[in-house]
């Protein structure tokens, strides 16, 4: 060989190796353009090739150290420069050394036989959300794993993938997938339940065969044929409900108890999610007699009948259908949740099976066997009340008859879109709308009501009344009018500002004129607060309101959280007064108590010179409580956002301070509120406990969903200085 030549040769062998690792023994194949390599990885042997397209390595042998020990494996994510992507065919096959896997989040293939027989794999084994495909055979005989999780992105699920992993008590499928190849976890034994995803479009023959523990399965709506054996020797498998898309069912379940025979229905049933000519269609199979073998025929299966209910006369049109699996019985809670309808003249009897009301229906005892129209019964009573329609927007509804509330027996509907309500109201019936205050618009207040219809209202009523009743004699429509609040406050501005009072009572005057009651004002019903929203510039008096006053305890001083009050005013007076304005922003005022036993032997705020000399007179308000309290709390009680009165309070105050986390408990407390304006008090209340931040008032033994938060009960001072400390240092650390 000519000694240029050979020199260009050795170059080029050196720039081939230097794309490898330098830990890895190199080697070229002589027959692929691809390169190849090994590299030793914690002691274990690894082989593999270089995809030259992308870069990118798979794995295609793996060789464990002579010592015959047994091996934890995380599957390598790069071998150098090369990302491993890929675990080849037979790559792990037969290795039983290999006891624990780990596969990493780079894998997107895992090849045919890649694991096949590594019997000593134990516990859980999760394919990672990066890879899309598992070949054939891939795990088979890995018996010894428990548990089986594949995350959402594998599409594919090879034949015999998984067939014998006896030991699978466990299956989580990703919601991706869409096939499940022949026989991929038949014979896994130890299997009893298995949601398949309803991403899964086929599922192939024998794919569940011989899982004998396998008790319950559903199979999603895109898969259209069931294969033969599917199912075949599952001998626990009692219960099977097929989709509506299903067209095809040509697995004889053979051993399977699913359904089981016509003779023998109660031991277990097949359930169709149709109508009857589709399920006798599928049943029949007219289009493959030689592989249906009428197995649907012969078993119990049960298709999706239809109930449908007739007013029979009365003004109700709209019932929607119930289906009912034929052979079961119709839940008598659902039967209850139709509402009976009404007819002038008569009263309703119940449901029939006949238009003539004699055959009165039975829930608890009729089994549906068919389609069928349950009929409303009526006797006919002239007494009975005609019924009128009435229209409500922006109030609530009281309706009395004959001395009695029936407002809750009325039938009813709801405008979604308009939150326009109507009653069926009796005839002669007393109906009082009252003004749902929630519902007046941002910067309006009430103007009075509409009224449309043959309406009287009682003597003395006044339509421009929160309040009006009058008696049902006609179809009546009313509705709330409002007015823009500017005109009721300034003429030149709208603006207002939120002002939230817990213990007071609120007046309101812009200049001389009294606008409390043009205020949009919001009650939360469990701690009694209220939200009050205050034209800039209007004049503030909250006075005590001593009815709110807790048994055992007095009135100590008004705690305003970082509002001041104007010099001269006396936190300690059970009336206060200042000036909404951009210095008031958001000002939240709360009346605080003392156990009626503790004198009251502190100094007056605005009387001493160490606490008149604070920045701001509302820091003031908590220096005096720090030194009511004793010196060693001073600082502690100064860093406190605002001075809570009640648990409800204190929660809030220390929740938000966190960052408002989630807790962990899904149990909501029956006395805490659960509209979606309550829902932050029922994190915070939940936060709380969780932490022990605030002490349990429960009995031992009550139970989760019965346990109750106490919201109005008050808190002590150093109660809240203890929870806020713990809170701290829970937030610290």
């Amino acid at each position: 060989m000519r000694p240029k030549r050979l020199i260009s040769l050795l170059v080029a062998v050196c720039m081939m190796i230097t794309m490898l690792p330098l830990s890895a023994v190199t080697a070229f194949a002589a027959d692929t353009a691809a390169p190849t390599g090994t590299a030793i990885v914690n002691g274990c042997e690894y082989d593999y090739k270089i995809n030259t397209a992308d870069g990118t390595a798979t794995i295609t042998k793996f060789r464990a150290p002579d010592d015959h020990g047994s091996y934890d494996i995380t599957i390598p994510t790069a071998f150098g420069r090369f990302p491993v992507t890929d675990i080849g065919d037979y790559a792990f096959s037969g290795c039983h050394s290999l006891t624990t896997l780990s596969l990493g989040e780079n894998i997107k293939t895992i090849g045919s036989y890649a694991f096949y027989d590594c019997t000593q794999i134990t516990g859980s084994v999760t394919i990672p959300q990066s890879v899309t495909s598992i070949g054939n055979e891939a795990f088979r005989w890995c018996s010894g794993i428990d548990s089986l999780t594949i995350n959402n992105a594998a599409t594919s699920i090879g034949e015999w993938a998984f067939a014998s992993c006896f030991g699978i008590k466990t299956l989580s499928l990703g919601e991706k997938i869409k096939t499940i190849g022949y026989n991929a976890f038949s014979d896994c034994s130890g299997l009893t339940n298995v949601t398949i995803p309803q991403s899964v479009t086929s599922i192939g023959p024998c794919a569940f065969a011989y899982c004998t523990s396998l008790k319950n399965i559903t199979i999603p709506e895109k898969v259209k044929t069931i294969e033969p054996y599917t199912f075949g020797w599952c001998t626990s498998l009692k219960y099977i409900t097929l989709p509506a898309g299903l067209t095809s069912f040509k697995d004889r379940l053979v051993s399977c108890p699913a359904g089981f025979t016509k003779q023998s229905p109660k031991n277990g049933a097949i359930y169709y999610n149709n109508d009857k000519t589709a399920a006798e269609r599928l049943r029949d199979n007219p289009d493959d007699q030689s592989e249906s073998y009428h197995i649907l025929a012969n078993r119990n299966f049960l298709y999706l009948c239809k109930v449908t209910f007739d007013a029979n006369g009365g003004d109700q049109t709209d019932y929607p259908e119930m289906s009912v699996y034929k052979t079961k019985k119709i839940n008598a809670n659902d039967l209850a949740a139709i509402k009976a309808p009404t007819r002038a003249g008569y009263n309703f009897t119940g449901w029939y099976t006949d238009t003539d009301g004699k055959q009165l229906f039975n829930a608890d005892e009729t089994a549906i066997t068919d389609d069928i129209t349950l009929h409303a019964g009526w006797k006919f009573d002239p007494d009975a009340p005609g019924c009128h329609p009435l229209t409500v927007t922006g109030g609530t509804v009281t309706v009395k008859y004959d001395g009695s509330d029936v407002t809750s027996k009325l039938n009813s509907n709801t405008d979604e879109t308009t939150g326009q309500k109507t009653y069926d109201v009796p005839d002669g019936a007393e109906v009082t709308v009252t003004l749902d205050k929630t519902l007046i618009p941002k910067g309006k207040v009430f103007d009075g009501w509409s009224t449309t219809g043959n309406l009287s209202l009682l003597t003395g009523q006044d339509s421009k009344a929160e309040t009006i009743t009058f008696t049902m004699s006609s179809d009546v429509k009313v509705s709330a009018k409002y007015r823009d609040a500017a005109t009721d406050h300034t003429p030149d501005t709208a603006v207002c500002r939120p002002l939230t009072v817990t213990g007071g009572i609120v007046t309101v005057k812009k200049g001389d004129k009294d606008v409390t009651d043009t205020l949009t004002v919001t009650t939360d019903e469990t701690t009694g607060k209220k939200t009050y929203s205050v034209p800039d510039g209007a004049t503030v008096t909250v006075t005590l309101d001593k009815t709110l006053i807790p048994e055992g305890m007095v009135f100590d001083i008004w705690s305003t959280g970082k509002f001041s009050l104007p010099l001269g005013q006396d936190y300690k007076a059970e009336s206060i007064t200042f000036t909404m304005n951009t210095m008031s922003s958001d000002a939240n005022i709360a009346a605080q108590y003392r156990d009626a036993s503790i004198e009251d032997d502190g100094p007056n705020v605005l009387g001493t010179a160490a606490i008149i000399g604070t920045a701001a007179v509302g820091t003031a308000v908590l220096g005096y409580q720090a030194y009511s309290l004793g010196a060693e709390f001073a600082g502690k009680l100064m860093a406190l956002p605002y001075f809570p009165s009640n648990r409800s309070a204190l929660a809030m105050m220390l929740w938000e301070d966190a960052g408002k986390p989630m807790p962990e408990s899904e149990l909501l407390y029956p006395d805490v509120g659960q509209e979606e304006q309550d829902m932050d008090l029922q994190h915070a209340a939940r936060w709380a406990m969780e932490n022990e931040l605030i002490p349990d008032l429960n009995d031992e033994g009550t139970a989760p969903e019965e346990m109750k938060f106490f919201p109005a009960n008050p808190v002590s001072k150093l109660d809240v200085l203890n929870a806020w400390q713990k809170a701290q240092e829970l937030k610290n650390n």
